[in-house]
């Protein structure tokens, strides 16, 4: 049932592959949380946005425009702990502690998110509504956190990933071969999330 909104299969493939090898170098440079990571960030959630939309997966390719704009805040934010910091950071990690508070609006996201996408979702036909909806709003709360430099981060970006690669194989056994980079990508994501789990917490300063 591969039925292409309106690329070929060829360009699916090459935009499918173009996003997961900028994501992968993101990947590297997230986990040494260096200030480049979200140049390479941007373009590589466009190519996403264009290839989720073209195989009715909405809500992802809403979710990649999130990253989009979430990465342009995250250079801004990054800039903004580095000049406020106060102190030599060379070689450290800048952190910020996890509030209770963000703690339970991202409980609140969850618990409220999850079923209202699902259902927009299954109206809307998607192909894979509560995966769709379950990785996208671990997704969104994950970036967040990730832009406010919380270590937390990583282990939403773990239990997202898993889900994603479900999705994804689901995806695949649908007829929607481009998306077998993306399996890849995510394994390759949750490998490096404990990669940065274990370098933050190593290399990380907190600045708050």
């Amino acid at each position: 049932m591969n039925e292409h909104l309106f690329l070929s299969d060829t360009g699916a493939e090459i935009l499918s592959y173009t996003s997961t090898v900028l994501f992968v170098v993101y990947l590297f440079l997230q986990v040494i949380k260096h200030k480049a990571m979200w140049n390479v960030y941007i373009p590589s959630c466009l190519a996403a946005v264009v290839t989720f939309l073209d195989s009715n997966t909405w809500a992802f390719a809403a979710l990649n425009v999130y990253y989009v704009i979430m990465g342009a805040i995250g250079i801004r934010n990054y800039r903004y702990v580095a000049e406020t910091a106060g102190e030599d950071t060379s070689g450290k990690i800048l952190l910020k502690k996890l509030p209770l508070r963000d703690v339970l609006i991202a409980l609140g996201l969850t618990v409220v998110g999850i079923p209202a996408l699902y259902f927009l979702l299954s109206y809307l036909n998607d192909h894979t509504p509560l995966l769709d909806a379950v990785v996208t709003t671990l997704s969104i709360i994950g970036t967040w956190w990730l832009t406010k430099s919380y270590i937390q981060q990583w282990w939403l970006w773990i239990i997202a990933d898993v889900f994603a690669i479900w999705m994804n194989l689901i995806l695949v056994d649908l007829g929607y071969r481009d998306k077998l980079p993306f399996i890849v990508m995510f394994v390759f994501c949750i490998i490096s999330s404990f990669v940065g789990l274990v370098i933050w917490s190593r290399r990380g300063t907190y600045v708050d």
